[in-house]
């Protein structure tokens, strides 16, 4: 699982960086995975996010930069509405996870929904509306494959997770959210530039709610397109020890950047291995732009070698 912990990324820099403004700016050039970031949010920060993948895009930009916007209750009371009758299970686009990830009934609702978001002309509603439902699936996804039983039904879950999500949305920080191909990035002008890595050989590429939800939000028949849709959209950040080619977007991404930040979690490596593997490689290749670079690490489980990692360049 990739960790991503925003009160020690912040440690970290302040602890190290001494020269930070009153209002720091912070450039993510790739967020893949929808992640906590709600404690870096509440500080004093200009935060830039790229999110290349719209089904991460959509739950960004309704928790951070579309905060105050989300359906009026009339308008969730339109779109949620009790099914009296059954959809016939053959034009439902999702049939194939029946029984896999969803009961016929939930499959219904799932697929009313998304032609009830079609129906939002508003973005940055829709895109609220969006990610209350992906609440819905992500219970509906960890109690099934519990075995545990579903209490409440489908109408009243979204009402209940509507009624969450109307309760935080106060942010400190401003943020800008884009969904630019990471081929089109240029550098930002910025305090600190945070990577969090992702590593061929590892399955983060397998999380199964996202994988679920990106399939939901695009039409996809099944969780096989969406994984092939994170990997294309993702392969010109992804690293791969046998060629490291694209560290050259690293070094082009730092070109306006005071700090730059690597952040990851490994698991079956030891912090040895990522010294010479990567840690090294990426000194070697920053050492004309940043006078210091510092690693630390924590064990999360030491008996399978898994660890947190930030390795600071300033």
């Amino acid at each position: 699982m990739q960790r991503f912990q925003a009160s020690w990324l912040v440690e970290t820099v302040l602890d190290n960086v001494t020269e930070l403004d009153s209002e720091p700016s912070w450039f993510f050039p790739c967020l893949w995975k929808f992640m906590p970031l709600e404690w870096l949010s509440h500080r004093n920060a200009v935060i830039t996010m790229n999110v290349p993948i719209h089904s991460q895009a959509v739950l960004y930009k309704s928790w951070f930069s579309n905060y105050d916007a989300f359906p009026q209750e009339e308008v969730m009371k339109a779109f949620n509405q009790i099914l009296m009758k059954t959809i016939d299970i053959n034009i439902n686009p999702f049939k194939a996870w029946l029984d896999t990830y969803f009961t016929k009934q939930q499959l219904d609702y799932l697929l009313y929904w998304r032609e009830a978001a079609n129906e939002l002309t508003n973005e940055a509603i829709r895109d609220s509306f969006l990610a209350i439902v992906f609440q819905v699936m992500n219970y509906w996804l960890s109690n099934n494959k519990a075995g545990a039983e579903n209490l409440f039904p489908p109408d009243e879950i979204l009402a209940y997770y509507y009624k969450r999500y109307r309760g935080f949305r106060e942010h400190t920080a401003k943020f800008n959210v884009t969904e630019r191909v990471i081929e089109s990035l240029n550098p930002e002008k910025c305090n600190i530039v945070v990577f969090n890595l992702v590593f061929g050989d590892e399955d983060y590429l397998e999380d199964e709610p996202l994988l679920v939800y990106n399939a939901w939000i695009n039409g996809y028949t099944d969780t096989e397109e969406s994984k092939r849709s994170f990997g294309n959209e993702l392969k010109q950040y992804i690293i791969d020890f046998g060629t490291n080619k694209n560290f050259d977007f690293y070094k082009k991404m730092t070109e306006n950047a005071k700090t730059a930040a690597f952040c990851w979690s490994g698991t079956g490596i030891s912090p040895n291995l990522y010294q010479r593997m990567l840690v090294e490689p990426l000194q070697k290749l920053l050492s004309d732009r940043y006078k210091t670079s510092k690693l630390v690490f924590k064990p999360i489980d030491s008996a399978s070698d898994s660890y947190d990692y930030i390795l600071l360049f300033y």
